[in-house]
C-alpha cells in the first residue's frame, strides 16, 4: 500500500525535529508534496486540525513534524493494510510503548494489522527500540516491540485476519476450543548475573547458571508463574533455550520479552577450514576436503585500496559462495575492517581511534553489513555472519583490529539488527575472541551485558590458539582447552559457542604427523565432553603460507601427510 501525501497549504511552513517547540530542520511550501510517515487513517483525521502535528517526510529523505492544519490531504490510500508477522511465541501488545500495560500476546507467526504507513511499518520491523502501532485479529490495539516482528512469511498469500463470528451459546464445539487453547508462556530473566538453575527448589543441585542476559520460560500455568514472580521464598519451574529444565529463586527473577531464536546450524560436521580469496592456494575445489562442514571467510569489501563497492565484492564472493554451499558445506563470512574501507576517510590510524569516531564508523558499517547479508538473504548460501575478528586483541594487532568492550557492543548491536533485518535465516556471532579465559571471557561477559534487552548473538566465538587438552606441551602452551571453552560457554550458557580458528601457529618447521596427533586429540575431547555446545571448530587454515597457520597442504599445494588424511576423517 502507498503512503499517504499531503500539501503544504503555504510558503516558508517549518519541519521541526520534534511537534510544537522542537529544533527547525528545514520548510516547506506549496509546490512540495509530503510524504505522511502515519496511517492513512490517522493522517485523513488530523489533516487541517488545529493543535495537531503529522510526522512527515520530505522529498530529500528528512524526517520531521509539520503542523497538520496547514497541510491538505493529496492521495489517501485506501486499499488494504500492511500485516506484519510475529517472529517470536508469547509477545506481548501493550497500551502505550515500552512499559505500558499488556493488553494481549501473539503467538508464533501470528499476523496483525499494521496502524502506521508502509514506510514507517517497513522501516520499524525488526528495528532495536522501536514500537509498532498494531490491530491483533480480536480487535485489541496497542503498540509491540518491532524488534520481533517481520514481514509475512515468504509465498504465502496475506489475506486480513477476519474478525471473529459473535460466540453462540449452544455452540459448545467452540466452546471447547477456546476452553483448550494454549496459555501464551511467561518469560523471565535474572536481576543480576550467576542466578543458580537447581533440580529441586531451595537447596536441590545446581544444573545450570543463568545471567541478565539469560532468558528462561516459565514451566508453570501462566497465572500461577505471574503471583510468583518477585515473590521471597517462592520457587519457579523454568526451562533454558538449551532445554535445560530446573527451579529459580522467584524473588530473583523478573517477568521481560521473549527471547529471539537462536540460529543452530545442525546436520553437518562441525569441523571446518579456513580459506581466502586472496591467497592464490586459497580457494581450493570443494572435493580436496569433503567430508568437513564448514568455511570460512573474510569480507574484504576494501581490496586493499579503500573500496566500498559492495556491488564488485559480491560478484567476487557469490561464485565462491555457491561452489561451496552446494557441495554440502555451511558458509561463515566474517565482517571486519577490511569490510568497510580498511581504515579509509577519518577512520586511521587504527590506534588512533576514539569512542565517538567507532559511534560514527558503526553508523556507516551496520549499514553496509545490511546491504551485504540482503544480497545473499533467501539463497540459502551463508550460514552465519560474524561481527568483527579478535576485537579484543592488544592495540596495535598485525592481524585484528582492537576496540573497547563498550564500543564493540554498540557495534554489535548494530550489526545483529541490521543483519537479522536483511537475513534473519541466518546465525550472527561474535567475532572470535582471542584473549583466553581471563580476559577474553570477561572482554566477552563485558559486551554481552551492556547490549540492549532482546538484542543477543547466537553465540560467542573464540579463537583458543596455544590451548589442548595436554596442557603446557607444545601446542598447548598456554595451558588446557577445558579451562577456555568452560569460561566463554559461561557467558552464554543457553547458546553454543563456535571456535572460528584454531590450530598451530608459527609452527610450519614441524612434522604434520604431530600436528595431526595435536587436532585428533582436540576434537577427540571436544566430541567426548562438549558434545552438542560446540557449533562449529574451524581450523587456520587451508594452506601453509596463508598467514601463520600450519596448513593441511604445503605451499606446493601438495597435501601433507598424514595431517591430511587425518584431518578429513575427523569428526565432529
Amino acid at each position: 500500500m502507498a503512503s499517504p501525501t499531503v500539501r503544504p497549504r503555504e510558503d516558508g511552513i517549518r519541519v521541526r525535529e520534534t511537534p510544537v517547540d522542537g529544533r527547525p530542520i528545514g520548510q516547506v511550501g506549496t509546490a512540495d508534496i509530503l510524504e505522511s510517515l502515519e496511517s492513512p487513517a490517522e493522517t485523513l483525521r488530523k489533516v487541517g486540525l488545529p493543535d495537531t502535528w503529522l510526522r512527515i517526510r520530505k522529498a530529500d529523505g528528512t524526517v520531521g513534524y509539520v503542523a497538520a492544519r496547514l497541510m491538505d490531504s493529496v492521495d489517501i490510500p485506501s486499499s488494504s493494510p500492511l500485516m506484519v508477522r510475529c517472529l517470536v511465541d508469547g509477545l506481548r501488545i501493550r497500551e502505550q510503548p515500552s512499559s505500558g500495560k499488556p493488553i494481549a500476546t501473539l503467538g508464533l507467526d501470528e499476523l496483525v494489522t499494521s496502524l502506521e504507513s508502509d514506510s514507517e511499518t517497513k522501516r520499524k520491523i525488526g528495528t532495536l527500540g522501536e514500537w509498532l502501532s498494531v490491530r491483533e485479529s480480536h480487535g485489541a490495539v496497542g503498540y509491540v516491540a518491532a524488534w520481533f516482528m517481520g514481514p509475512p512469511q515468504r509465498d504465502a498469500p496475506v489475506q486480513p485476519v477476519a474478525p471473529p463470528e459473535p460466540e453462540r451459546a449452544d455452540s459448545s464445539v467452540e466452546t471447547d476450543v477456546q476452553a483448550t487453547a494454549p496459555e501464551a508462556p511467561v518469560y523471565v530473566r535474572p536481576i543480576e548475573s550467576g542466578l543458580r538453575i537447581r533440580e529441586m527448589p531451595r537447596d536441590g543441585k545446581s544444573v545450570g547458571m543463568a545471567h541478565v542476559t539469560t532468558v528462561l520460560r516459565a514451566l508453570e500455568p501462566r497465572e500461577i508463574a505471574l503471583d510468583k514472580i518477585g515473590v521471597q521464598g517462592e520457587w519457579l519451574h523454568v526451562a533454558n533455550q538449551t532445554g535445560v529444565e530446573g527451579y529459580v529463586a522467584a524473588w530473583l527473577v523478573e517477568e521481560t520479552e521473549p527471547p529471539i531464536p537462536v540460529v543452530r546450524p545442525g546436520g553437518v560436521n562441525i569441523i571446518g577450514i579456513n580459506l581466502d580469496h586472496f591467497h592464490p592456494l586459497g580457494t581450493p575445489t570443494p572435493d580436496r576436503f569433503k567430508g568437513l562442514g564448514w568455511v570460512r571467510f573474510g569480507y574484504n569489501v576494501s581490496m586493499g585500496r579503500g573500496s566500498q563497492d559492495i556491488d564488485a565484492a559480491y560478484q567476487l564472493y557469490r561464485p565462491l559462495t555457491e561452489q561451496y554451499a552446494r557441495a554440502g558445506f555451511k558458509v561463515m563470512f566474517c565482517f571486519t575492517h577490511q569490510t568497510y574501507g580498511e581504515g579509509r576517510d577519518e577512520f586511521w590510524p587504527w590506534p588512533a581511534m576514539t569512542d565517538d569516531k567507532w559511534r560514527r564508523l558503526t553508523d556507516r558499517f551496520s549499514d553496509m553489513v545490511n546491504r551485504i547479508a540482503a544480497q545473499f538473504a533467501g539463497q540459502d548460501l551463508v550460514h552465519c555472519w560474524q561481527i568483527w575478528n579478535e576485537q579484543d586483541a592488544p592495540i596495535g594487532a598485525t592481524a585484528s583490529v582492537s576496540m573497547s568492550p563498550r564500543s564493540y557492543a554498540h557495534l554489535l548491536a548494530r550489526s545483529l539488527q541490521a543483519v537479522r533485518a536483511a537475513d534473519p535465516n541466518a546465525a550472527v556471532i561474535t567475532g572470535g575472541h582471542t584473549g583466553g579465559p581471563g580476559p577474553g571471557s570477561n572482554y566477552a561477559r563485558a559486551t554481552i551485558e551492556v547490549l540492549p534487552q532482546g538484542m543477543l548473538p547466537d553465540g560467542v566465538a573464540c579463537h583458543p590458539y596455544g590451548r589442548g587438552p595436554r596442557p603446557f606441551t607444545r601446542y598447548a602452551n598456554f595451558g588446557d582447552i577445558r579451562e577456555e571453552l568452560n569460561a566463554y560457554l559461561s557467558v552464554l550458557p543457553d547458546r553454543p559457542l563456535w571456535i572460528s580458528e584454531w590450530g598451530a601457529l608459527d609452527k610450519e618447521q614441524d612434522h604434520p604427523e604431530e600436528i595431526a596427533r595435536y587436532a585428533a586429540e582436540m576434537v577427540d575431547v571436544i566430541t567426548r565432553e562438549y558434545a552438542g555446545k560446540i557449533a562449529a571448530l574451524i581450523w587456520y587454515a587451508w594452506a601453509m603460507g596463508m598467514h601463520n597457520g600450519y596448513g593441511i597442504v604445503g605451499r606446493d599445494n601438495q597435501p601433507l601427510q598424514p595431517l591430511y588424511d587425518r584431518f578429513l576423517g575427523l569428526r565432529g
